[in-house]
């Protein structure tokens, strides 16, 4: 791009009138749809397949153990119609099977009459899936969990089950056999597979997971490989947490576990926060709730909650399910809908919108949740997963403390005693859940900071949403007072000195003082027994004003809220969203839209090329590519500079994604939008011109353009200065001078002003 080079600029626009008038037009395509909409779905109904055996190989062929008798029974439910769905298989936790005989053991097998049916605990879920377009079915796994027939290989057993399972479940959706009592012709597509665990089923869930992932890089698919997995209260047993998941991964905490009583499943979202992770992880924080409750048929938890008056009174057990149902169902479409307009609500519901502050409310109930957004959407600046990221970021930047205490907690449990030197992390003393590595930060005197420098090349906060830190207070620390919250600051600052600070909410949720009580001494210290969950707080970008996004030298938590504290510390990080806020077919264009761009209404056809421009939804594009660029070459052709700017923008994603084929003809339209003035055109050809093709003299030229109206760009230029002669930024500062005495900057509004469209947004 060089706009001094007029003869070049006509040739190159004569070949890209060429090329427009070669394409042939591309009529409207109709919305996309999801397939057949659910009609009605039966209530969940029990099955029995009858008796069968699996191997255990750890026997020999002699041993009576090696051969084991099962049963093959559980609930399921389906659309009434329709089809193929997706299926949630679920997988209830370690609960006695048949009565236990003697030290604890129970006796396998057992009369079905006094065997406990814990998968029929879910039958509430399992129909209630049902009716949201999904074959669920939840099986009975006791035979899984009995000491009373040998002792187990975890997931040997678990295996053969939902092989038999599953593999009666293909042969009557294909039409064969069927004896689960429920018309399943045409209705289950086992490629297409999210597995819930609740409790051990969660670990077992994940171990199932992996297996299906590694058979399915193998070539050995017979079912799946999974595509998300819900663990519900999880209970690390036999599986390691660390490797993450092979898919989008959603945990459920409940605050008042007396089951699983230091909520150690955490471990599984905190584990896989360290790993270069395709998918995405979130984990909720549900307070007041319980581990038994989101199974029916349970009874209450065996371990008492003293000292606990977060949790008094608890959850009642329907409206625990009820959320439950709720949460699940967002979680499935974020999974296997089409719409990213759906996955983007289903995600605010969830709490896992990074657009929007963090929210400590779910489905009506109290509630907060942390998301671990996939690698290639977030950078960490601090994760942290050893003390050097106290002096350099993971991505490689200076890290500065200044009137901070930084202190680094390795994972896992410990004490003064053992490791006196991890006092401060209060690891015997503080419930932290899933005890992860994290930071302990303290300061005594207000306006103290913890910075992070962003070098070049990773330093454009325009490619992500908002600044995302996981915290909670130290509840012992007497840094902090008592019973009430703490608050920082988060302060970006741009490579021309120009900083912007902002607040965190009053009351963030993530900074509440825990609630508890402290108990006995232990190491001169209380035991407190309430819970210190990470949380996210969450700053949008936009709310940062005055500073160049594009070119920012540090991020710095600023504690200048309170006079003292103390945080164990998690993720300074920053995100975006999975999903694109652009808008999408999940609202079909209308008739007179479609109308209006044929009869040559510019705007009508920009708003049309947005409309069908691909979108990228958790990894996934949809949309329609040959209708986007069809109406953007229309409009770039008819010299409409909004959609030229939006064309562009469209390429260089394309681009970015490995797709280049539009992106020369998308510059032509780019250079014809800054000949008109417009800012974001203006904006987007200086930092293609001076930082991708490396043309520093017309870089120079069009951030010189902003000298008179936004001089903090203008002094972008001198950034790459040192590449030009004087002689070159002399001849490039007179053409500036001469375009802006003749010339005005221009907006998105400007432009739509000028437009005769029934269809134009309202200008302010």
């Amino acid at each position: 791009m060089n706009l001094f080079r007029p003869l070049r600029r006509i040739v190159v626009l004569a070949v890209a009138m060429l090329v427009l008038a070669a394409c042939a037009p591309v009529r409207p395509m109709p919305a996309m749809t999801d397939g057949a909409a659910v009609v009605s779905a039966p209530p969940a109904v029990e099955y029995d397949l009858g008796e069968t055996t699996i191997t255990q190989e750890r026997f020999p062929e002699e041993s009576r153990f090696r051969a084991m008798p099962v049963r093959l029974n559980g609930v399921i439910a389906a659309p009434a119609e329709g089809g193929p769905y997706p299926v949630v298989l679920i997988i209830h936790g370690t609960h006695p099977g048949c009565p236990e005989v003697e030290h604890g053991v129970d006796r396998w097998p057992c009369d079905p009459a006094v065997e406990r049916p814990n998968y029929r605990g879910f039958a509430y879920l399992v129909g209630e899936l049902a009716a949201q377009g999904y074959v669920a079915l939840s099986i009975n796994i006791n035979a899984e969990n009995t000491f009373g027939f040998g002792e187990p290989i975890p997931g040997e057993r678990l295996r053969q089950l939902v092989d038999l399972h599953l593999g009666a479940l293909a042969e009557a959706s294909a039409g064969g056999a069927n004896d689960f009592g429920i018309d399943l012709a045409g209705r289950a597509d086992l490629s297409r597979l999210v597995i819930a665990g609740h409790s051990r089923g969660g670990d077992a869930a994940v171990a199932l997971a992996r297996d299906l992932a590694a058979e399915a890089e193998r070539g050995e698919v017979t079912f799946g490989p999974v595509d998300g997995l819900l663990l519900i209260t999880p209970a690390p047993n036999a599986t390691d947490p660390a490797g993450g998941a092979p898919a989008p991964m959603a945990t459920v905490l409940p605050a008042c576990d007396a089951d699983v009583v230091d909520q150690v499943g955490q471990v599984f979202y905190e584990a896989t926060r360290l790993e270069s992770q395709h998918d995405w992880a979130t984990s909720v924080w549900l307070e007041r709730a319980n581990h038994n409750h989101f199974n029916s048929t349970l009874p209450d938890d065996p371990f008492g909650l003293n000292g606990r008056p977060d949790c008094d009174p608890l959850l009642d057990g329907a409206a625990q399910r009820d959320f439950l149902v709720a949460y699940t169902t967002d979680f499935l479409t974020t999974i296997f809908s089409r719409d990213p307009a759906q996955i983007r609500a289903a995600m605010a519901r969830m709490g896992i919108d990074v657009l929007t502050p963090a929210v400590d409310q779910l489905y009506g109930l109290a509630a907060q949740a942390a998301l671990l957004p996939a690698s290639r959407l977030r950078l960490p600046l601090l994760t942290p997963a050893s003390a050097d990221e106290f002096t350099t970021s993971p991505i490689g930047g200076a890290v500065s403390a200044e009137g901070v205490a930084t202190l680094f907690c390795p994972e896992g449990s410990y004490t003064p005693f053992t490791e006196p030197d991890l006092a401060g992390c209060r690891r015997s003393h503080v419930v932290v859940p899933g005890q992860p590595a994290h930071a302990v930060v303290s300061w005594e005197k207000p306006d103290a900071s913890l910075r992070f420098d962003l070098l070049p090349g990773v330093d454009n906060l325009l490619l992500f949403d908002a600044v995302s830190v996981r915290a909670a207070i130290d509840p012992l620390s007497p840094l902090n007072a008592a019973g009430a919250p703490q608050a920082f600051s988060v302060r970006l600052t741009d490579r021309q000195g120009n900083s912007a600070i902002v607040p965190v909410r009053a009351d963030e949720p993530a900074l509440r003082f825990p609630e508890g009580e402290l108990g006995e001494l232990f190491f001169d210290d209380p035991l407190f027994s309430g819970r210190a969950p990470l949380l996210p707080v969450r700053i949008p970008l936009s709310q940062f004003e005055g500073v160049n996004l594009a070119s920012i030298a540090e991020v710095a938590l600023v504690f200048d809220q309170t006079d003292s504290g103390s945080l164990f510390l998690a993720d300074v990080e920053l995100v975006r969203s999975p999903v694109s806020s652009q808008g999408t077919l999940s609202e079909p264009p209308s008739a007179e839209l479609i109308a209006a761009a044929e009869a040559g209404d510019v705007e009508a056809m920009r708003q049309l090329a947005n409309l069908y421009r691909p979108t990228e939804a958790l990894g996934v594009q949809y949309g329609n590519l040959e209708q986007a660029v069809f109406w953007y070459r229309k409009a770039c052709e008819a010299g409409y500079a909004n959609a030229q700017v939006d064309f562009y923008e469209f390429a260089r994603l394309e681009a970015d994604m490995g797709n280049p084929a539009y992106l020369d003809e998308a510059i032509v339209c780019l250079e014809d939008a800054i000949r008109q003035g417009h800012r974001s055109a203006i904006l987007a050809g200086a930092f293609r011109a001076a930082f991708i093709e490396q043309d520093y003299k017309t870089g120079f030229f069009l951030y010189a353009l902003f000298e008179d109206t936004e001089p903090h760009y203008a002094e972008q230029r001198w950034s790459f200065a040192d590449q030009l002669t004087q002689a070159e930024i002399d001849e490039a500062e007179q053409a500036a001078a001469e375009w802006r005495a003749a010339n005005t900057i221009k907006d998105y509004n400007d432009f739509f002003a000028e437009v005769d469209s029934p269809f134009r947004p309202v200008t302010e």
